[in-house]
């Protein structure tokens, strides 16, 4: 399915002259297709910055247009400079370099910290079987943004999580094999399948809300793993489920209802609410928290107040009487849906990647989040976090 829509994905810089035609069909729904653009047309960036200057009679420049005056948006660095007061030939976003033919739709950054704070800490990444690090606040000892650390056991990656500095972590190829990795020094080892699988055992509630029934099979054939905390985030076909250690209700203990851990990399899944796509595709997840589809980009938030796991409403089965087992089948504890964020999905293809603190366009310009999803549900007081779900819940 990925590869698919990656082909799809594909489009050169040209391509953003036919943004106003994009836009309407956004409008008009999504189909996931990529128009090709006409050649020889030169890219809408050349075509706005030669027409800010006004050509003297003596061939002489005068000023540039005012951000007041210059021509609507095209892409979404200019959305951002025009909020800004900025003429759009003079912005002052700087480019990732060194990230052609690693950068695209696929590679994978670390989400264990939010890179637009901790500046000095290098982020990670996974693209196309190799290992990079990288930095958007400085270059590297190679002069650019990113920098190969090594080349990966494979390229058809199932899951891989590091730890911030990279000095621990692990990755699971599609085929099942498993592989102990560190980036610095970089090296990779084998695990043993009968002892470090990536799923021990997936459970989902049988009918009753009660029973568990054994659907590790089905979630060892996942199309993508995401551990990026809880719940952990599995694409599988047209669904996304949510994966939460599982626990099991301690029937000895006395005032309280107990639960305690089933056991290493067990766990209870459920769906992650897709309504809101109106049939649009799953395709990857950026952060802890963006979803992208064929067309858009909406941010998981929670549909309900979180409750705690103490709460006697997050242990109740359907029946009424104390869940066995934990998350209960409700889920209480983490009801989660989806929201879109409106500009990134308007400038859908203009977004290369996203990483914590940025989104790299197709250009390469390097946009700060912070900048970016700053409407639905939010306020001065309220931000967006890369590595939490929006606490201010949907239906309050």
């Amino acid at each position: 399915m990925i590869s698919d829509i990656a082909k799809k994905r594909r489009f050169s810089a040209a391509k953003l002259i036919l943004c106003s035609a994009l836009i309407t069909a956004l409008l008009c729904g999504c189909s996931g297709q990529r128009e090709t653009p006409t050649t020889g047309q030169s890219s809408t960036r050349e075509t706005l910055q030669s027409s800010a200057l006004d050509a003297a009679p003596n061939g002489e420049q005068t000023e540039p247009t005012t951000s007041a005056t210059q021509a609507d948006p095209v892409t979404l660095e200019q959305v951002l400079l025009k909020e800004r007061g900025i003429p759009y030939d003079r912005s002052d976003y700087k480019k990732f370099i060194g990230g052609e033919n690693i950068i695209h739709e696929y590679a994978e950054f670390d989400c264990n910290l939010d890179h637009g704070y901790s500046t000095t800490i290098n982020d990670l990444v996974v693209s196309d079987g190799k290992l990079y690090r990288a930095n958007f606040n400085s270059p590297l000892p190679n002069g650019k943004n990113i920098q190969e650390l090594g080349t990966l056991p494979g390229k058809d990656i199932l899951y891989w999580h590091l730890t911030y500095d990279g000095e621990m972590g692990s990755m699971y190829m599609k085929d099942g094999s498993g592989y102990k990795i560190s980036a610095v020094p970089f090296s990779t080892a084998p695990l043993d399948k009968t002892q470090y699988s990536l799923f021990n055992k997936v459970y989902r509630y049988a009918s009753d809300g009660k029973t568990l029934e054994d659907h590790t099979s089905e979630y060892l054939k996942a199309d993508k793993v995401y551990d990026y905390g809880t719940p952990m985030f599995v694409f599988l076909g047209d669904k996304v489920s949510m994966l939460f250690p599982g626990k099991y209700l301690d029937e000895g203990t006395t005032e309280w209802n107990w639960y305690r851990s089933m056991g290493t990399r067990e766990y209870i899944a459920f769906d992650l609410d897709l309504s809101p796509l109106g049939g649009e595709t799953p395709v990857r997840l950026f952060n802890q928290n963006i979803l992208m589809t064929n067309c858009a980009f909406y941010e998981i938030v929670y549909k309900s107040q979180p409750t705690d796991e103490k709460d006697s409403a997050a242990q109740l089965a359907p029946d009424g009487t104390v869940s066995p087992y934990y998350p209960a089948a409700a889920h209480k504890n983490c009801e989660l849906t989806l929201r879109k964020i409106t500009l990134l999905s308007r400038f859908y293809e203009d977004v290369r990647n996203i990483s914590t603190s940025h989104v790299i366009t197709d250009d390469f310009t390097m946009l700060p989040l912070s900048e970016i999803i700053t409407e639905e549900g939010y306020n001065k007081y309220q931000k967006y976090s890369c590595n939490q779900f929006y606490w201010n819940y949907i239906d309050q």
